[in-house]
């Protein structure tokens, strides 16, 4: 474990990377798609492990986050970053990318200037076929939360752009290949990218990307009990205990530990907050989704459940969706009114739709914290007394 508390996870970024094969038996040419959710470590794995060991293994990896500027447009990051990886590799005695044959690059509409002259576009094709070739090596395209892209024209011009960029380059007899890593936030969110014929990578398959574990809760009790007293040090089942109850996040954990384990009541204080007060600690992760479902109507949650039940094969107007909801209301609500409710649940954030697509959870933890309630017979909210609010025919939205 690093100074700043980072985890290394050489293994897995060797997993990945083998991955990285035209071989159709041991590798994913399709490109990978890894869903995991956010803050359990994932983009800081992307970019401390994954992108050096490329490097070290002769590739040219190319990382771009659609998280990180929520206001621009996918497309034009994508865009953005490859223009920007075009200047890296310009050598000193060209001028302002002189030698390229292009001086843009255009994605739906969107486009980035590379230097001034007449107008001479390239496609993203087109431009990752320059940066393989200038680089003489195969180039790795990470897309971490992969899914915004789908929310704009251009960002879903872009994905179909990259799928032919990966066709033509990995079919060519020769010459460098293009490999994808797409990572999401949420699986239902990422399977927009491949669940029908439509999405520009059907066929491809989501995969869970594997969360931190008790390897990690070991290695920070080792970092963090040498600086304790004898009679005071963590013990590694309760620190394991905790990061499951705290969704797997080590931020979480960080702060447990310090005001737990550091406190006044030393780590008798975190044995005693995993062993009897489990719901509290979990609590602290799912505080958000208690306050945003007890804000929904009963239209609402019985539409989540169904959403939280079917996955990215949600299907809201269908007859079989209906029935259901009528049992759960004990009456049968119109389209309109259903149209209205999944509106409601899209503008307080609960509720995801990209520009095309289907609908899933905006944060994969609230489908945790609402199963668990169910299994403890509390099908409102866990640990708390049902809402009492009706199912209002103008739900007011929460800012």
């Amino acid at each position: 474990m690093s100074v700043d508390g980072y985890f290394p996870r050489p293994e897995q970024a060797a997993q990945i990377t083998a991955a990285l094969s035209p071989d159709p038996i041991f590798g994913d040419p399709a490109g990978l798609f890894l869903a995991a959710p956010r803050r359990t470590g994932k983009s800081s794995f992307l970019r401390r492990d994954l992108v050096p060991l490329l490097q070290e293994q002769g590739h040219r990896p190319i990382y771009v986050d659609l998280w990180e500027d929520k206001a621009a447009d996918p497309g034009q990051l994508l865009a953005d970053t490859l223009a920007d990886d075009l200047g890296q590799l310009a050598s000193r005695g060209q001028k302002a990318l002189g030698a390229l044959p292009f001086n843009a690059i255009s994605v739906g509409g969107l486009s980035v200037r590379l230097r001034d002259g007449a107008p001479r576009s390239a496609t993203l094709s087109q431009a990752l076929l320059e940066i393989g070739q200038r680089s003489g090596q195969d180039v790795v395209l990470i897309i971490d939360e992969a899914q915004h892209a789908l929310q704009t024209s251009a960002g879903l011009d872009a994905m179909f752009a990259l799928k032919a960029a990966r066709d033509a380059m990995n079919q060519a007899p020769q010459g460098p290949r293009l490999y994808l890593v797409f990572t999401g936030s949420h699986r239902d969110k990422l399977a927009a990218l491949v669940i029908d014929h439509k999405a520009p990578f059907f066929g491809a398959r989501v995969q869970d990307f594997p969360r931190l574990g008790r390897d990690y809760t070991d290695a920070l009790v080792a970092a963090v009990n040498p600086r304790l007293a004898a009679n005071n040090q963590l013990d590694p089942q309760d620190v394991a205990q905790a990061f499951a109850l705290l969704a797997h996040r080590p931020e979480k954990l960080t702060e447990v530990i310090r005001e737990h384990a550091l406190g006044d009541s030393g780590s008798a204080g975190l044995h005693q907050t995993v062993t009897q007060r489990a719901n509290a600690l979990r609590r602290q992760v799912w505080q958000q989704h208690e306050s945003d479902y007890g804000a929904l109507n009963d239209l609402q949650r019985a539409i989540l459940r169904v959403i939280i039940q079917d996955g990215a094969q949600f299907a809201p107007f269908t007859s079989a969706t209906r029935d259901r909801l009528t049992q759960s209301l004990g009456t049968e609500p119109t389209g309109a009114r259903i149209q209205k409710a999944l509106d409601g649940l899209r503008n307080t954030g609960i509720v995801w739709r990209p520009q095309r697509g289907v609908y899933a959870l905006e944060d994969q933890d609230m489908r945790n914290w609402l199963q668990a309630g169910l299994q403890h017979n509390h099908p409102e909210t866990p640990d708390s007394e049902p809402s009492e609010k009706g199912d209002d025919p103008d739900p007011q939205v929460k800012g």
